[in-house]
């Protein structure tokens, strides 16, 4: 009965060799087909949620494969690297940006005043859920050492810089705004769209720790509004 058991305990250890073997002849850094049932889209949507609560800076692989609960080789394997995964979310995220920009665009072409305010509000609602969606622009994709990165950070920022130029020209023309670089409209939007979310540590203590978050939002929608299009107004 010994000899029996220990011919048995042996089989399972070769067995357990063999299949020792077998997975180390799969590629270099490919996940396990069974891993792969998790698609690179539904990584990329895992990375932007994540990118609401962390700044890209603190974004590693580790930290996403832990978020996503999927195994970091997966990631590397749809992704290569950090700067991969990041360009590709700042590609969905720019791509929902878009979406609406383009709406406010299409519903508001015959009147460009009303259309800077209104990109103005679509800009500061996006900003409000994805808060570092500038920093990862500017801090990650800038400096990305993939040359597909800068040309997606120039026809990114092109496609601003023509848009907000297209508008001051119109706005010039109506008699509506003095004659103004759109350049530095677009800027000026960007820069108070984030500070109001990256400053809310002054909203709370100007408004108390308890504000109603929604209220102040709105209020500040309106006030932006009216600001974007009054700094530029003919005088």
């Amino acid at each position: 009965m010994a000899l029996k058991a220990v011919i048995k305990h042996t089989r399972v250890v070769m067995r357990e060799r063999v299949s020792r073997r077998l997975r180390r002849r799969r590629s270099p850094g490919r996940p396990a087909a069974s891993d792969l049932s998790v698609g690179a889209d539904a990584i990329v949507l895992k990375a932007c949620e994540l990118l609401r609560e962390v700044a890209p800076r603190e974004l590693s692989l580790v930290k996403l494969a832990g978020y996503a609960a999927v195994d970091r080789s997966l990631i590397r394997y749809y992704f290569t690297d950090r700067s991969g995964l990041l360009l590709a979310a700042a590609r969905h995220l720019f791509g929902v940006l878009r979406g609406r920009l383009d709406a406010v665009e299409t519903h508001l072409a015959g009147d460009p005043a009303k259309r800077i305010r209104e990109m103005a509000v679509a800009l500061l609602e996006f900003q409000i859920e994805h808060p570092y969606f500038h920093r990862l622009m500017i801090d990650e994709v800038v400096h990305s050492p993939r040359a597909e990165a800068q040309a997606f950070f120039r026809t990114v920022t092109a496609q601003g810089v023509g848009s907000f130029r297209e508008m001051a020209a119109e706005t010039v023309r109506r008699g509506v705004a003095r004659p103004h670089e759109g350049v530095f409209l677009y800027l000026a939007i960007i820069g108070i769209c984030e500070f109001f979310v990256t400053g809310a540590p002054i909203l709370r203590v100007a408004f108390g720790e308890d504000y109603d978050i929604a209220q102040i939002n709105e209020l500040y929608a309106r006030f932006l509004r009216e600001y974007v299009i009054d700094g530029i107004r003919k005088r």
